[in-house]
């Protein structure tokens, strides 16, 4: 497959689609000098429970829908990092990985940021260095409402939007119950197929 440039929004804890564009691009820019949206993955994301998909919604200081994203603070009024980690370790305790991948993820609930973005960009290249993706974001200088020589996926990955790409199916801890759920936070994939995640994301691109 030919290799693009694309641009993403920031994302906590993003989903499979996500890093799937990421691993095949040849350059991609992080969006920095958006608006701050509520409804999309910029503050939230999805795992999978026993009880089936668990949004978790991360907090930000009140009423910034007009600031930049860069200028986003996280609200810590309510312990989020506490209440995010259980229901991860709840959910995914009993998964072949989650010892070996829960001590890179884990300061990320222990340490305080100020600033979402910054949070989002240091949880975001973990995950990558987790999956073996050797590439670093070029942040943007400036917004631009359209581009026209590079992939524009940031608000194609979607909470309300299908996936652009083809499932790829793997094993989850939950299989004998819940029929199997695709797209969720990355943290599924490698929590239940720790390093064949990246031959995953291969072929989803594959299929698009």
């Amino acid at each position: 497959m030919k290799s693009e440039k694309i641009v993403l929004s920031t994302a906590y804890l993003p989903n499979i689609e996500y890093f799937a564009f990421i691993s095949k691009s040849e350059v991609f820019f992080m969006e920095g000098c958006e608006s701050f949206q509520k409804q999309p993955f910029r503050n939230r994301t999805n795992i999978l429970t026993a009880s089936g998909v668990q949004p978790l919604l991360l907090p930000t200081r009140p009423d910034p829908e007009r600031m930049c994203i860069k200028d986003v603070r996280i609200d810590y009024k309510c312990d989020w990092q506490l209440k995010h980690w259980r229901a991860i370790e709840t959910a995914y305790s009993g998964t072949p990985y989650f010892l070996y991948y829960k001590d890179f993820l884990y300061p990320f609930f222990s340490q305080k940021y100020e600033f979402l973005f910054d949070y989002n960009l240091e949880l975001t290249a973990t995950l990558m260095k987790l999956l073996k993706i050797k590439k670093v974001p070029v942040l943007t200088e400036t917004f631009e409402k359209e581009y026209s020589e590079i992939t524009d996926l940031r608000n194609e990955i979607h909470p309300k939007r299908e996936s652009l790409l083809g499932s790829a199916p793997y094993s989850q801890v939950f299989e004998d119950r819940i029929p199997f759920t695709d797209n969720l936070s990355v943290i599924d994939l490698l929590f239940n197929i720790g390093p064949e995640a990246g031959e995953n994301l291969n072929r989803r691109m594959e299929s698009r």
